[in-house]
């Protein structure tokens, strides 16, 4: 369990062509890793044994009533946003009101993807993940083959409207496990109508963006939880 060459494809597995080389392998934080085990063990990388999630509530003030002038209902708004990352550089993400018992469900079955699921591919830059993702078609889940490459962020098609989704999350750590938390750093909107790219940014506040958690899913599992002992 110790040989090196296990650990270094441990390291293409996660990394891909991004892997670089033990010496000043991360030049913008000045890190040398000393074994390829070190590497994996050390080095800021996204989970694929779970998910990603996190929960949004807030309130939302409704229309006065004709009855009675002084009464306003108050709704409460809850959410959940999850985001799965698989090895060969795909992710998807999806926004929905089901519990995480439910929701991760919906995106266990990596071959049929739901319509309000977004898919994509993401990238790795030092402790920084990037996301590309748009939103599922029928027509590309089912006949579209698109060249894919471990790690890249290539548009997904060529189609003259669509809707882009670009994001930058933060890689973090929780007390018990290294790599749980994304914290929202950037998210931008691209449309792209009649060949001109129209680009909006979201406020990424706390209460409306706030951190994910990585969760273990038993369905998910596509490597061993513990080190052979």
């Amino acid at each position: 369990a110790r040989d090196e060459e296990l650990w270094r494809l441990a390291c293409v597995k996660v990394w891909g062509h991004s892997i670089g080389t033990l010496d000043a392998q991360d030049a913008e934080n000045s890190t040398v890793y000393y074994s390829w085990r070190d590497m994996f063990i050390r080095r800021e990388r996204v989970n694929f044994s779970g998910c990603y999630i996190s929960k949004t509530t807030y309130l939302r003030m409704g229309e006065n009533s004709f009855q009675d002038q002084f009464y306003r209902p108050v709704q409460l708004v809850e959410y959940y946003r999850y985001i799965r990352f698989m090895p060969d550089g795909k992710v998807l993400m999806m926004t929905s009101a089901d519990e995480p018992s439910q929701g991760v469900t919906k995106i266990r079955n990596v071959h049929n993807i739901r319509p309000d699921v977004l898919r994509g591919r993401y990238r790795l830059f030092g402790d920084t993940v990037t996301l590309v993702l748009q939103k599922s078609s029928q027509s590309r889940a089912t006949t579209g083959h698109v060249r894919q490459r471990r790690g890249s962020v290539m548009p997904l098609d060529d189609d003259s409207n669509a809707t882009q989704f670009l994001i930058e999350l933060r890689i973090g750590h929780s007390p018990k496990r290294r790599c749980a938390q994304l914290v929202w750093s950037h998210y931008t909107l691209v449309q792209k109508r009649n060949k001109v790219d129209t680009s909006s940014e979201f406020d990424l506040t706390d209460a409306k963006y706030p951190s994910l958690w990585f969760s273990p899913v038993k369905s998910y599992h596509l490597d061993a939880d513990a080190p052979l002992v």
